[in-house]
């Protein structure tokens, strides 16, 4: 029994040592052991270290901005604010691998990406400084060489100093196909495998997209935005497209907007984008600011952005492999920024805005000439005249009509001429310029016709310029060489000038293709005269030159430009006067344009001919506290983010990014005679019985001095009558007396000393503490007998000269400038009140103040700008001031003034460059008056034009 047992199982083992199924037990049971180990391994054993080491690779803390503060008027009406808006960004998710499948997966959604932002033709915010022209070349965007080196450096991915010579040398070009390299879009295949080109659009959009993402420094998940202030059917495209655009999202955040453009551009100024090149200082200042960050660039959203940027929130959580997220594990919610309340007024900033651009366009129709030949070589500069021809230019050159529209297909009648006209001409000119080029003999610039003078300065221009790097203009051979000072006298040709300098090696050869290794001159010479036509076949510069002559010689007329505004909606439609400026009368042209001036349908800004700026501030004489400053043209806050906008504004003649009010720096002129009445009372040179005898030439110096009444004069005079009568003689005599010494012996050094301390006195040493960028002062530092006049080289600004003559309103008091009036948290308490504050107290003696104040005063009621003020119940002491910087163009006009005289509230400083005489300038003042003491409603001034203002000469 027990042997059949045994039998029995040792047949069952037999069997089931032979089975397959065994085999298989065997292997599975040997696997589950081993997974069972590692298990025990992974969760007992090594399970806290794997989570730990997983949290960590899941965790982001992610930054959440601020909302920034607001800034208000004294009113409280809202000047900056924040606004909801769509934009693009996107953000490294690490969903692409770094293998050539996965960098082509990424260039395919770039592209993607790209191509939708094309669609709704939308810029891309982008960090890569390369922009693509009109005329489809590359230029670089960068604002110096050193942000120029370091995006090379990027592209070539190298240290700034480690670039080679050819590398920094690059071209825009250049730089564009390295970066196509280094990104492998020059490689991009669709799915199938087929290559896909790019438009250089294209590219560069992609390129910036992935440029900009990287300087994120690589951090997965830090969104970067790309694009602004999407629509929402742009926004609908892309979130339908998320699953193709990895990382690409749509975020919804509050931007800055501003009211009263242009009228407070430039004290509220604006925000942009933290550059590269600005977060290492900005950093030193903040270490919380980010290469994403929007910060001030501008205004006071510059030099107060610690107060309204608020402070950032953080938020700590985990996310998943695909950036969704699990779980948030802390988070610090963002704060506001503060508030700032200001001490100018909105209604009189647009106020005092319209008069100023209403007496600028006074002036200027007033100085406009249907004579288009003057001889104004005898004028004074206050007599200058403008030949129409100018003004129409000027419709060309300061870009008020699109030039490229004139050949377009939906051109009008009178641009299709423009263009016709144009063409026919250019091709005419570059023939004979051309003739001008080859000729071997002859051709000298003096025996040229004027016109084609005009041609070869250009092209001489050129040749030195950066962009053509023909000539270095710093190399001693050729400015040792007798072909640069015969061109200096117009003594040579410019055909004899390139091949000395070919012959001599200081033109440089390199810029030229050579077929040969030896070329003689004459070859060499032929390669520069097509390189020089080509330049000038494609330059927009020359373009503008052919268009000036153009007009001058009326072969395209000033009635075909008037009419192209209305064809480009740059004047409001008028058919009437449309089709009479098609009879092509001459003088109803002129006429036309006249009224157009006068109504201000066609502004001084856009004309840009003198004058076509200018400022004007208003400040509290008890406080130095401002309440207006007003800088004539303004420009749209709102529209700066835009490259093609910006870049206007760039062009602009009339210069509208620049703040007049903070910038502009000129000559006081006389409005500086106060000054140096003061320096002479209080140094004992004169006292106030002091009698000096204007006999209209001051010869104690050489050469003389002419007052401005010569040939006539203004005889006998004390320091009052001086003031009064703003007497070159009289002042050039206090100088004199200022440079010598009580032994009698004189010594420029001791009058300038002198000049300089007082001047100092007043503040004009230095910046006047105003909230914004502004220009630092020059006080004259030679010719004590000049500087005393205002001349010599002082260079001031109208708030500086503001600050100064606020001082002599309330006997010297010097404040610093201030437009701040308090700061206010977001729940709208106070948390400053910015005080005003006084810089010093000029302890000068009390015969002195008397004195100066009673000057200024009669240079309103007796003196040079009597009248001017005509009629004016208000009781405004003043001085005028006409500073002349260029023979060719208008004075300066200067006027500096505060009121009521017996208890002065506020002063007004205007500053008109280029505006022929002081009494323009005391002309807009007067008006400002009335304003500001409410003889002169802000509705009145909205509703009127120039038609009534007139330029007014005062002679000091």
């Amino acid at each position: 029994m027990i042997k059949e047992i045994y039998s029995l199982i040792k047949e069952m083992l037999s069997r089931l040592f032979s089975s397959r199924l065994f085999a298989l037990a065997l292997i599975f049971t040997g696997l589950f052991c081993i997974l069972t180990v590692h298990l025990f391994r992974l969760q007992i054993m090594n399970g806290q270290s794997y989570l730990e080491n997983y949290q960590k690779n899941t965790e982001q803390n992610i930054v959440l901005p601020g909302t920034r503060g607001n800034i208000y008027d004294k009113d409280g009406k809202l000047l900056a604010y924040n606004e909801l808006q769509y934009n693009i960004t996107i953000a490294d998710t690490g969903a692409f691998s770094g293998n050539t499948k996965g960098i082509n997966k990424r260039n395919l959604m770039l592209k993607k990406l790209a191509d939708i932002i094309e669609k709704y033709k939308y810029p891309v915010k982008s960090q890569f400084k390369l922009t693509l022209n009109d005329d489809g070349n590359f230029s670089y965007s960068t604002n110096s060489d050193q942000e120029r080196l370091r995006l090379l450096a990027n592209i070539f991915r190298k240290e700034p100093d480690k670039l080679s010579e050819k590398e920094k040398d690059s071209t825009a070009e250049e730089c564009f196909e390295q970066a196509k390299k280094l990104y492998n879009f020059h490689k991009l295949t669709d799915e199938k495998g087929s290559p896909i080109n790019l438009s250089d659009k294209t590219a560069l959009d992609m390129i910036g997209i992935i440029y900009t993402l990287r300087l994120t420094s690589y951090q997965r998940y830090m969104s970067t935005t790309i694009v602004e202030n999407v629509s929402r059917e742009c926004m609908a495209e892309v979130l339908e497209s998320k699953y193709d655009l990895p990382g690409v999202d749509i975020e919804n955040i509050s931007v800055r907007k501003y009211n009263y453009a242009p009228y407070l551009s430039h004290i509220v100024g604006y925000t942009g984008q933290v550059q590269e090149s600005q977060l290492e200082e900005l950093k030193k200042i903040d270490a919380s600011y980010d290469l994403n960050d929007t910060i001030g660039v501008w205004g006071l959203e510059k030099s107060e952005d610690l107060i309204l940027k608020g402070k950032k929130g953080y938020k700590e959580m985990y996310l998943n492999n695909v950036g969704s997220i699990m779980e948030v594990i802390s988070e610090e919610k963002p704060m506001a920024g503060n508030d700032i309340y200001t001490t100018i007024s909105a209604n009189d900033q647009i106020s005092i805005y319209h008069l100023l651009e209403q007496e600028l366009a006074g002036i200027l129709a007033s100085k406009l000439t249907e004579n288009n030949e003057l001889d104004q070589s005898e004028l004074k500069q206050s007599q200058l005249m403008i030949p129409v021809k100018d003004a129409y230019y000027q419709l060309i050159n300061n870009n008020v009509l699109d030039k490229e529209h004139f050949f377009s297909e939906d051109a009008g009648n009178a641009e299709k001429e423009i263009a016709g006209k144009f063409i026919s001409n250019k091709e005419e000119m570059l023939n004979r310029i051309e003739d001008v080029l080859k000729k071997e003999s002859g051709g000298e610039l003096s025996a040229l016709p004027q016109e084609m003078q005009g041609y070869m300065v250009y092209i001489y221009d050129y040749l030195l310029s950066k962009n053509g790097g023909i000539v270095d203009p710093e190399d001693v051979r050729f400015k040792s060489s007798d072909a640069y000072a015969q061109w200096k006298n117009d003594a040579i040709s410019l055909h004899a000038f390139l091949k000395k300098g070919i012959e001599e090696g200081w033109i440089d050869t390199r810029k030229l293709s050579l077929d040969t290794e030896y070329s003689d001159t004459d070859e060499i010479y032929a390669l520069f005269v097509n390189k020089i036509m080509d330049y000038l076949r494609s330059d927009s510069g020359f373009n503008k030159l052919l268009y000036k002559y153009a007009i001058a010689k009326q072969s395209i007329s000033g009635n075909l430009l008037l009419m192209a505004l209305f064809e480009q909606n740059v004047l409001s439609q008028d058919p009437v006067s449309y089709q009479a400026l098609s009879g092509g009368d001459a003088h109803f042209a002129f006429t036309f344009l006249l009224d157009k001036i006068r109504k201000i349908e066609l502004t001084p800004a856009q004309l840009a001919l003198d004058p076509c700026n200018g400022s004007v501030v208003v400040t509290d004489v008890k406080t130095g506290k401002l309440r207006a400053l007003v800088t004539y043209p303004g420009f749209d806050n709102n529209r700066i983010s835009d490259s093609d906008y910006l870049k206007k504004c760039n062009e602009d003649l009339s210069l509208p990014l620049l703040n007049g009010a903070t910038q502009t720096q000129l000559a006081p002129g006389s409005s500086f005679k106060p000054i140096s009445s003061v320096a002479s009372l209080e140094e004992g040179v004169i006292t106030t019985d002091t009698i000096i005898d204007c006999t209209g030439k001051y010869e104690e110096v050489t050469p003389n001095i002419r007052c401005w009444i010569w040939p006539s004069k203004h005889g006998n005079e004390n320091i009052v009558d001086g003031i009064k009568n703003s007497c070159n003689y009289f002042f050039a005599d206090l100088g004199h007396l200022l440079a010598t010494d009580s032994s009698g012996n004189y010594s420029a050094d001791l009058g300038m000393e002198r000049i300089q301390k007082y001047a100092s006195d007043f503040g004009l040493d230095e910046k006047t503490g105003i909230e914004l960028d502004e220009t630092k002062p020059r006080i004259s530092n030679y010719d004590p007998e000049r500087s005393a006049m205002g001349q010599g080289n002082h260079a001031f600004n109208a708030a500086q000269l503001s600050r100064y003559i606020t001082a002599v309103a309330n006997s010297g008091s010097v404040y610093k400038l201030s437009i701040l009036d308090r700061i206010v948290d977001p729940r709208s308490n106070t948390i400053e009140e910015v005080a005003p504050v006084l810089e010093k107290k000029l302890s000068y003696n009390d015969t002195t103040w008397n004195t100066v104040h009673d000057g200024l005063r009669k240079v309103i009621t007796e003196g040079v700008a009597k009248n001017v003020f005509i009629g004016q119940s208000i009781a405004v002491a003043g001085k005028t001031g006409t500073a002349q910087e260029r023979e060719d163009r208008g004075n300066h006009a200067v006027f500096v003034s505060y009121a009521p005289y017996e208890n002065p509230e506020i002063s007004v400083t205007v500053n008109i460059p280029y505006g022929y005489s002081s009494g323009n300038a005391a002309s807009l003042a007067n008006m400002v008056y009335d304003y500001c003491f409410g003889k002169l409603s802000m509705d009145t001034i909205l509703a009127r034009d120039a038609s009534s203002i007139n330029s007014v000469t005062v002679s000091d």
